[in-house]
């Protein structure tokens, strides 16, 4: 039966809609002609369709194929959003160019190859008539690149009740890229340093703001990070200072403020984090009054059991195809997992292909991928939902 409904993908279908797309420009904050793209490809596909604004003309795109038999429900999601241009493109990054086997432009394998093998494997679901029992279901969300909004909007309907979701993020079980099993967190610490101002010939009449902050900064090495057997230990990294004057004056500065990225292993939350640098501040007993604040975006880590059935079953379909074993490991690094796993408990599995250019010039995926990978998700659908 299996062999029936992988006849039906077709790689030409594939390259065609990953061409397609990649000639829609859906840079973060510009996802809704993307996502009007896959609502008309899947209601041709013949499934029901419904698209939700997450924020004013930045849909999620939400598809379901019912079994008549009920069963688990699986969904595959892919992110709308590409990054921005960066510098150097040999090529227009909105036109695809095929050279020596690879597809070149923006969101080639970030994600776009990942979600027109999605494409295809629903419509070799959709045209064999292979029988599942369950939900099949597709999920196109906004702003990945950015806050995670579009997953964080997910949670808010019925999806959050999914026993898996296939991420079609360029993880391909390689050396270079192994699966996650598990992803750490962050942390955005906002801190606003409040001093007094004086002349700054008489600086001893004030409260300096900004060296206040500077005995911070120090010391920001006597958090406690915690150490985990599998990520390591947590760290951190000052992203911005501001304080002093907009326009020249010899005033002691009164106000000033810092940003810093703190990476959370498991075993650490938000909470404890915010914990831990209000202990480093009263511990330094400074002068001045500080806050700390947080900001968007922040991550939970999670870890996924090896034992959960999506990993199973993708593990044996992994060998099947490609010949050999997958890669495993656990990884630094944020996507919408630290959502659906991280807020939510839903096991997830990331498989994709190379990702060998994400996030810089010239992005293109090996054209070679885009069979096996559409044969992998047709896999993992049928044998999860039989």
């Amino acid at each position: 039966m299996t062999k029936d409904l992988l006849s039906m993908l077709d790689n030409d279908y594939t390259q065609r809609v990953l061409a397609e797309m990649i000639r829609i420009n859906s840079i973060v904050g510009q996802e809704s002609e993307m996502a009007e793209y896959l609502k008309n490809e899947l209601i041709n596909l013949g499934l029901k369709c419904e698209m939700v604004e997450v924020e004013s003309g930045r849909p999620n795109i939400y598809a379901r194929l019912k079994a008549d038999k009920p069963g688990k429900r699986l969904n595959f999601n892919g992110h709308t959003d590409t990054v921005p241009v960066v510098d150097g493109w040999e090529t227009d990054p909105f036109i695809p160019v095929i050279k020596e086997g690879k597809l070149f432009g923006l969101g080639a394998c970030d994600m776009k190859a990942g979600i027109a093998c999605i494409l295809n494997m629903i419509r070799a679901f959709v045209e064999s008539g292979h029988p599942f029992n369950g939900e099949l279901s597709f999920s196109g969300v906004i702003d990945e690149e950015a806050y995670g909004k579009g997953a964080k909007a997910m949670l808010q309907t019925d999806f959050v009740n999914v026993n898996a979701i296939v991420l079609a993020e360029p993880y391909p079980g390689d050396e270079v890229k192994p699966i996650p099993l598990g992803i750490t967190g962050k942390i955005l610490y906002d801190l606003s340093v409040k001093g007094k101002a004086a002349h700054g010939f008489r600086p001893h009449l004030g409260i300096n703001a900004i060296e206040e902050l500077g005995k911070i900064l120090v010391n920001l090495n006597k958090l406690n990070f915690k150490e985990h057997s599998n990520f390591g230990r947590g760290n951190y990294c000052t992203l911005k200072i501001e304080g002093g004057y907009e326009i020249y004056s010899v005033v002691v500065p009164a106000h000033a403020r810092m940003e810093i990225n703190r990476l959370l292993v498991p075993g650490e939350t938000v909470q404890t984090a915010i914990e831990d640098m209000k202990r480093l501040v009263e511990d330094l007993n400074l002068t001045a009054e500080v806050k700390v604040k947080t900001k968007p975006p922040q991550y939970e880590s999670y870890i996924i059991d090896k034992n959960e059935p999506i990993i199973q079953i993708f593990d044996v379909i992994y060998k099947e195809i490609m010949g050999k074993a997958p890669h495993y490991d656990y990884t630094s690094g944020i996507t919408d997992a630290n959502i659906f796993a991280g807020e939510a408990g839903i096991p997830c599995l990331h498989l994709g292909p190379n990702q060998e250019v994400a996030h810089q010039k010239n992005e293109y995926v090996n054209l070679d991928w885009l069979e096996p990978l559409s044969q992998m998700y047709t896999l993992i659908a049928a044998r999860f939902l039989r």
